[in-house]
């Protein structure tokens, strides 16, 4: 009873207790006026004080069962604390961050106009905060996965710099210093990793599948749509599957261009590299029978990029027919006049340093990836750079033809759409920007300028014909121009004799030309944003002879252009026709080919140095001349 006491208050008190105790209650014995009860226990009165006495006692054990139970919920409750696992611990310092989220980014990553905070919340509210790249031994396997392709984001023609890898790789070495020292591992540092990790697999993961730079911002005719990627469920496969670069490889486009341009930009990021290639001293031009010293370098050029199988062991300075061979080889594969003589517009492309080739790959790896993640088995491919169309079938080019582009001022829009008719002896419907700005100015000088050929509708293009000669044009103005013009089918209507329709919010055709000579100049780009082809009754040949039911050779269609007469043609096999600008691609045969960029969209801003910096950070790397 002392000892309860002077726990819960204190030694004074206890002594102050027991005198108060002893003057209330002096000591019984025999000769005490109490002895009596003393010395018979049967007495009632003694009975009823030794009940009170233990029921006194039983208070005071109760109470300090209580202190006790109290003590001992505190200590059992701190050591259950202590031993909470640390992913609880971390997943509700990430719940904080995401949830308090200020609307900003930690690596200024934005994904199609969402805010990345609405990704991060939606990502870990789904898994009650639970991290995602680390347990309680700090990072896992998956977190080492992930920046191991992040560090290689060079090679898929982005920028670990995107990505934060630096601040990820600091955080991490960080954390395990800790762990090697057996010291416990920060909470704060664990969710600061978490969050960076996640989110850079959603920036890497929407560039990777639908493009780093805003091609629409950068090119006015750019009509494909970003490629849409759910970024949440490509993350939790990944996670779940512990795959994540097969998870990755889902995302990207599985088209034979894409793919081959992938592996070559490797090749070339392995020359780089290893140093690069030399550059070759300007002087006389270089001939297959001259002798020169140059020779060598030239020769070394050619083998670092398998030109030809020229053995390493030539090192005169002799310039043979194998030389000769892959001088026009490479003359090819750049859109060069194949002479096999190193000129000046050939040593150029030779002197070319190959981070910048590395760059261009890089530029044309990014637009492919707004193409649908297929082409199609059978599809029609414009490029632009190249002026060709080329029709694919079962991964095999049948056929070649050549064509016109949108000059650098009318440039041809970049879609992918599906031919739905083909149209012969078509008319033209005339642009209203050609309207007024080609004929309303020849119009208000003489009103018969049109003639018989090109009627004017005050509807549209093919209701309530109206006389030139009774429109005032000189109160029409570009701004208030109510009228359509149309040119009749002939041969010297702009469409030519064909026409191949396609939807496209461009409005834009392939089409037959009257002025054939153009198709012999090596660079075609003279329309105003339509595709003129070389041979327009091949192609229709080939599309109609897929249909059901086909009666259309190349004679029938050739005798009914001559009839004169318009005749619309649909097409129940819609072909998909992809208009692209390449100016580096793998042909069908595994060529790489580089052509001039016409439209002068290679060099987007920021881009082309993000990869050069990208490559300075490798050793070995040469340096642009």
């Amino acid at each position: 009873m002392t000892n309860y006491h002077a726990l819960v208050y204190g030694q004074s008190s206890v002594r102050r207790d027991r005198h108060e105790d002893a003057a209330r209650h002096p000591k019984i014995t025999p000769n005490h006026p109490l002895g009596s009860f003393h010395k018979n226990p049967q007495n009632g009165m003694f009975i009823q004080m030794r009940e009170f006495c233990m029921r006194l006692r039983n208070v005071h054990i109760l109470r300090v069962m209580l202190l006790a139970g109290i003590a001992l919920t505190w200590i059992v409750t701190t050591g259950m604390l202590d031993a909470r696992p640390l992913t609880e611990e971390v997943a509700d310092r990430i719940l904080q961050r995401t949830v308090n989220g200020s609307g900003k980014s930690l690596l200024n990553f934005a994904y199609n106009d969402q805010d990345t905070v609405r990704l991060l919340q939606a990502f870990y509210t789904d898994r009650n905060g639970l991290p995602a790249w680390s347990g309680n031994e700090g990072p896992n396997e998956q977190a080492a996965d992930l920046l191991r392709i992040l560090k290689r984001a060079t090679r898929e023609g982005l920028s670990p710099q995107d990505y934060g890898v630096a601040r990820i790789e600091a955080l991490i070495a960080t954390i395990n210093l800790d762990r090697e020292g057996s010291q416990p591992l920060n909470v704060e540092q664990l969710a600061d990793l978490d969050l960076l990790l996640t989110e850079a697999f959603f920036s890497y993961t929407s560039h990777f599948s639908g493009g780093r730079a805003d091609h629409q911002r950068h090119y006015p005719g750019w009509v494909f749509k970003r490629r849409q990627t759910d970024l949440i469920k490509t993350l939790t496969s990944a996670l779940e599957s512990s795959e994540m670069e097969a998870t990755l490889n889902e995302v990207a486009p599985r088209f034979y261009g894409y793919m081959k341009l992938r592996e070559r930009l490797n090749e070339y990021i392995d020359i780089a590299e290893a140093g690069g290639w030399r550059k070759i001293p300007a002087g006389r031009p270089l001939m297959k029978g001259m002798r020169d010293k140059r020779v060598r370098t030239l020769r070394k050029r050619l083998i670092s990029t398998g030109m030809a199988s020229l053995s390493q062991a030539k090192t005169d300075t002799y310039f043979d027919l194998d030389l000769e061979t892959a001088v026009r080889r490479f003359q090819r594969q750049h859109g060069l006049r194949e002479d096999g003589i190193v000129g000046r517009t050939t040593l150029v492309e030779l002197n070319v340093p190959v981070e910048v080739r590395i760059c261009q790959m890089a530029v044309n790896l990014d637009r492919l990836r707004w193409l649908p993640y297929e082409l199609g088995d059978r599809h029609i491919l414009i490029n632009i750079p190249d002026f060709n169309l080329e029709i694919v079938e079962d991964k095999r080019v049948v056929m070649h033809i050549r064509a016109i582009v949108g000059k650098t001022d009318k440039r041809t829009n970049l879609l992918s759409s599906r031919i739905t008719a083909i149209e012969l002896n078509p008319y033209w419907k005339i642009p209203k920007s050609i309207a007024v700005e080609e004929f309303l100015p020849q119009l208000k000088r003489n009103p018969r300028y049109l003639g018989k050929k090109i009627k004017v509708f005050a509807g549209d293009y093919q209701t309530n014909p109206v006389s030139p000669t009774s429109i005032k044009w000189s109160r029409v103005t570009a701004e208030n121009f109510p009228y359509f013009l149309r040119q009749e089918p002939g041969s010297d209507n702009p469409l030519g004799r064909v026409k191949f329709v396609f939807s496209n919010e461009a409005d834009i055709y392939i089409h037959d030309t009257p002025t054939r000579n153009l198709f012999t100049q090596d660079k075609r780009s003279f329309s105003h944003g339509c595709v003129r082809i070389e041979k327009p009754v091949d192609l229709a040949a080939y599309l109609l002879k897929i249909q059901p039911n086909n009666r259309w050779s190349s004679q029938n269609i050739q005798a009914e252009i001559r009839k004169g007469k318009n005749l619309p043609l649909p097409l129940n096999e819609r072909v998909p026709v992809h208009i692209v600008y390449q100016t580096v691609w793998i042909d069908r045969e595994g060529n790489l080919n580089f052509r001039p960029d016409i439209y002068d969209i290679d060099n987007i801003p920021a881009n082309l140095l993000m990869v050069l910096a990208s490559l300075k950070q490798s050793p070995g790397a040469s340096s642009p001349q």
